[in-house]
């Protein structure tokens, strides 16, 4: 994979480079240590994955900022936040503006290679302590996720979802906001609107965050 290491920390960003590579998980690495070099390098050239820092330094955008602006340049590359901020409120905001995965830094190799492999096949990565402390949708009151579908594809997990349902669901779980889902897949804003909310009440969640949560919990493979 290409991949993009955004961190302020260089020794940090540079070992990370190097364990890519001794693993043969990266053979193209790139680093930088501010957000206006990301962008720059993102322009420049294209990347699989970029593993970023949630908190870079004052001169940086802010995590959120950097996530939409990053998927902005290239909606199809993987953004997995790698951060010592790893609390339930940094791990939400991350995923709500895009990010497919979020590895706290504290972890172990073996958990941030597992993260880049399940991203690498569709799936979502969160934090064993995000999943368990995420809100239960209304209609599971017992606090467990209801148990995962037959098949790692979104569409043999959840047969009742229609093509168009899939691909505005896909697009949402991206970080894409409603009126550049309606551009991409030439619908009006209001139709995805009516969309999201046959897919909730399939997946039987409240919102998008919810989807995100209880796709990561099955294993479900969304990305292509």
């Amino acid at each position: 994979m290409r991949t993009l290491i955004i961190d302020d920390h260089p020794t940090f960003s540079n070992g990370l480079r190097l364990l890519l590579s001794a693993l043969g998980l990266a053979r193209d690495a790139e680093t930088c240590t501010r957000s206006e070099q990301a962008c720059q390098l993102l322009q420049a050239r294209q990347f699989d994955l970029i593993l970023m820092d949630w908190v870079l330094g004052s001169e940086s955008l802010s995590g959120t900022a950097l996530i939409a602006r990053l998927k902005e340049l290239a909606p199809d590359t993987r953004v997995v936040v790698v951060s010592g901020a790893a609390d339930a409120t940094a791990v939400r905001n991350a995923i709500d503006a895009g990010a497919v995965g979020f590895v706290p830094k504290e972890t172990d190799s073996t958990t941030l290679i597992e993260a880049i492999r399940v991203t690498s096949q569709g799936r979502i990565y969160l934090p064993e302590n995000a999943l368990t402390s995420n809100p239960t949708p209304p209609s599971n009151p017992s606090g467990e996720p209801p148990p995962a579908p037959q098949g790692a594809r979104l569409a043999d997990a959840y047969p009742d979802l229609t093509p168009r349902q899939r691909d505005t669901l896909v697009c949402a779980l991206r970080g894409e906001p409603n009126k550049v889902i309606a551009r991409q897949l030439y619908l009006s804003e209001d139709t995805v609107k009516q969309h999201l909310k046959a897919v909730y009440r399939v997946l039987n969640v409240r919102n998008r965050a919810e989807a995100i949560y209880l796709l990561a919990r099955q294993g479900i493979q969304v990305f292509e």
